[in-house]
């Protein structure tokens, strides 16, 4: 799949009225972001440490035999509280870059069932990309399982703590260009890089130095909307901030996937221009320098007839312009 047919995947993924995240995107910019075979790579089983005791004898005295001292577990990893995200947010990072190569010009974000992200991104038809991401627990070395069973690790050292790069080659910690690093953030949970199209200099030190600087801490990202208040029932499914002009002619869109009684509500705020997304659906307002549209794949389920159906829930949002410095992260409410 080309660049280009994985954008037309995600745009379908915006634009189709059906369960909104059809697509998975580990999946997706494997396929589509990459333009390189699999390899075939091979796992690495863990290693058994065997504790040999002895003792000490005497030609002078005879004693019985010390009976063997307990082996001490390893101490649990420390635990460390992390405050509960924002309610009044629906896009909040669990992780931030502190340190970027100058090739990167902007950073994206993703949050829902299908992984929660943030993604530095440069510019042009191969923009170099890393993937930032938090797991509860260090995930399987072949997280992906479309690697052959063969993955290797490579020790790499993030400060003060002890990560490892996964690879096809032992010898190839950067993974021929499609490259992973991965270390514990110290409170139990592990965090992970993946980066490519990372046409720069000494490509493995910048990526030790990008994750020695990550911050570990839920963040609300500022948006570029207020809603005053949105009606029962409303779960946040699927959230995500791109910026990708070089593909759609837009500086950046933000698009809020919600399910309510089953039914799809999609929340959609950009600058004019650029390939818009298909509205024929959608009600849509442009103002303050911004165009906002909301589209509802069942109306009748999704219950809004209360508040004036989609046109109501559109009049209760308030576009902020599209000066970043304007926005906000008191988004709901």
């Amino acid at each position: 799949m080309t660049d280009d047919e994985l954008a037309v995947r995600l745009k379908e993924l915006t634009d189709e009225p059906a369960p909104p995240m059809v697509l998975d995107l580990d999946r997706a910019r494997r396929d589509g972001g990459r333009r390189r075979r699999l390899r075939t790579v091979t796992v690495v089983a863990g290693c058994a440490a065997v504790v040999i005791a002895g003792g000490l004898t005497a030609a002078t005295l005879t004693r019985a035999p010390a009976p063997d001292a307990p082996i001490a577990a390893p101490p649990p990893p420390p635990v460390v509280s992390v405050a509960p995200p924002p309610t009044d947010d629906p896009l909040v990072a669990k992780a931030s870059f502190g340190w970027l190569p100058g090739a990167f010009t902007g950073v994206e974000y993703g949050v829902g069932a299908h992984g929660d992200y943030s993604l530095a991104i440069g510019r042009g038809d191969l923009a170099p990309m890393i993937w930032l991401a938090v797991y509860d627990k260090e995930p399987p070395l072949d997280r992906l399982n479309q690697t052959g069973g063969h993955a290797v690790s490579v020790p790499a050292r993030i400060g003060d703590r002890t990560g490892y790069w996964v690879t096809t080659n032992a010898e190839d910690p950067l993974n021929g260009g499609d490259a992973y690093l991965r270390w514990p953030t110290g409170d139990g949970r592990w965090a992970e890089l993946h980066g490519y199209y990372l046409d720069f200099p000494d490509v493995q030190r910048s990526l030790v130095r990008v994750a020695d600087e990550v911050t570990f801490a839920n963040k609300p990202v500022p948006l570029p909307l207020h809603v005053s208040s949105l009606p029962p029932g409303f779960h946040l499914s699927e959230g995500q901030l791109w910026r990708r002009p070089d593909q759609d002619g837009r500086p950046w869109t933000l698009q809020l996937y919600y399910s309510v009684n089953g039914a799809d509500v999609v929340i959609e705020v950009a600058p004019p221009g650029g390939t818009p997304s298909k509205t024929n659906d959608a009600v849509c307002v442009t103002k303050n320098g911004l165009k906002a549209c909301v589209r509802v794949d069942r109306p009748a389920a999704a219950g809004l007839d209360a508040i004036g159906g989609p046109q109501g829930l559109l009049d209760r949002i308030t576009l902020l312009g599209p000066d970043e410095k304007n926005w906000t992260t008191h988004v709901i409410g």
